[in-house]
């Protein structure tokens, strides 16, 4: 069997100087793969993500997701052309001949090179590498041509989706959408800019939602500041949320910086490569568990933004640091662990990220499926935490974000709701076998 270039990769970064990358310098940047990737598809899928990181085109978080999904779905048509097992997403195409793994690599390379070009160079030197490792006969040209059209499409047809509207832009209290007051967000003091983050996301078109506010009515909103639970809850994040908490255990630490990563489309791509592995999938299974994978967890953000957007609710730096009548609450030095990130609380990105996660990866795989998850940025190299199920995941995201300062736990407690019912509405809506 000739090994993935995933494998290939891993190598990379061990001492011989004549691995596969040693040319690209892009790829040395790379951080290590969780375990061998399964094909040429879960390949793709850390290429992509690492280009994202070395990139300078297209930064954010929530539109390297929407990147990913796009590679995912031309994967999907890609395949799809080849054999038919699905619905298409967006070109149909039949190309029965056409070698798959080319197809896949094509397809792959297609839309990172056109949604990166500042890293074309260092993409084509892989890209050739691998196709070294298919033989030349008829259906790899065709394979290629067939890919590299598909990724062309799918990359024009989202060409005025506004994804791109995951920026910062200027905030100013109490013009334009933003309140005043008490309960009203703005930016904290210590996040990372005083800007606000994604203030458009009402006008994004989803990648399978109708709309961003489809399911914004499931949420109850925000507890009211005079509630005795608010009260209650805001002292939990005041007492185990802050930096300098003599409370919160070391565990709870590692709980909060496991799930306080920038982006959990890195964590759960890795655990659904992992899996993919683990159980031998072939292209189509692992590409659609991908696709669906990203396009859900992307969705799941914009639904989110819009949302809080909608409610603006003020973040429990701003909530305890500012008086709004609780004098047990009430301190102006308070910072939380991790820097308040610059946009509204409500509801959790992160909690609602990890439900859509949670749908998707139980669809895939099993509700009882065991398995690891690993930090990339936070947390001591190697360290991971295990779980016996994704909802256990799920839960426990939940708390870490109200571990880490930047929720109060109603709001991670709803926000997983959100995320499931896109992902329910996502299975329903696309890629359905055929």
């Amino acid at each position: 069997m000739i090994p993935t270039v995933a494998l290939a990769m891993r190598a990379a970064f061990g001492p011989s100087p004549g691995s596969l990358l040693s040319c690209c310098l892009l790829f040395a940047l790379w951080l290590p793969i969780g375990s061998a990737a399964a094909n040429e598809v879960t390949d793709w899928s850390v290429i992509i993500e690492q280009t994202a990181i070395a990139s300078s085109v297209k930064p954010g978080v929530i539109l390297s997701g929407r990147n990913v999904s796009l590679m995912h779905l031309a994967m999907h048509d890609t395949l799809n052309s080849i054999s038919r097992r699905h619905d298409s997403y967006g070109v149909h195409r039949s190309s029965p001949d056409a070698n798959p793994r080319a197809a896949v690599m094509a397809a792959g390379h297609g839309v990172a090179v056109r949604l990166y070009p500042d890293q074309a160079s260092s993409l084509d030197n892989l890209y050739s590498k691998m196709l070294l490792t298919i033989p030349d006969e008829p259906g790899k040209n065709e394979g290629l041509v067939l890919g590299d059209e598909i990724a062309a499409k799918i990359v024009a047809l989202r060409a005025d989706d506004h994804f791109d509207y995951a920026t910062p832009e200027p905030f100013v209290s109490g013009k334009g959408p933003y309140g005043s007051g008490p309960g009203a967000w703005r930016p904290a003091p210590d996040s990372p800019h005083q800007n606000a983050n994604f203030p458009r996301a009402s006008l994004v078109t989803p990648l399978a939602l109708k709309n961003p506010s489809q399911f914004r009515n499931l949420l109850p909103g925000p507890l009211n500041l005079s509630s005795g639970k608010y009260s209650r809850e805001l002292e939990e994040v005041r007492t185990l949320g802050g930096k300098a908490s003599t409370v919160r255990t070391p565990d709870q630490t590692m709980i909060a910086m496991l799930w306080g990563e920038t982006s959990l489309f890195r964590t759960f791509n890795e655990i659904a490569r992992n899996l993919i592995s683990a159980r031998n999938d072939d292209l189509w299974e692992s590409n659609r568990t991908l696709a669906l994978l990203n396009v859900a967890m992307a969705d799941s953000y914009v639904a989110v933004f819009d949302a809080k957007y909608h409610y603006q609710f003020w973040r429990p730096t701003m909530a305890i640091r500012w008086a709004d009548g609780n004098e047990k609450t009430t301190s102006g030095s308070w910072l939380p662990l991790l820097p308040t990130p610059p946009f509204p609380e409500y509801p959790s990105g992160h909690s609602a990220a990890c439900g859509s996660a949670q749908i998707m990866l139980e669809s895939a795989f099993g509700r009882s499926t065991t398995f690891a998850a690993t930090g990339t940025t936070l947390l001591p190299a190697g360290h991971s935490r295990n779980f016996s199920s994704f909802d256990d995941a799920s839960r426990e995201c939940v708390e870490g974000r109200m571990l880490c300062g930047a929720h109060f736990r109603f709001s991670d407690e709803d926000a997983p709701y959100l995320g499931q019912h896109v992902s329910r509405y996502v299975i329903r809506s696309i890629l359905a076998a055929r």
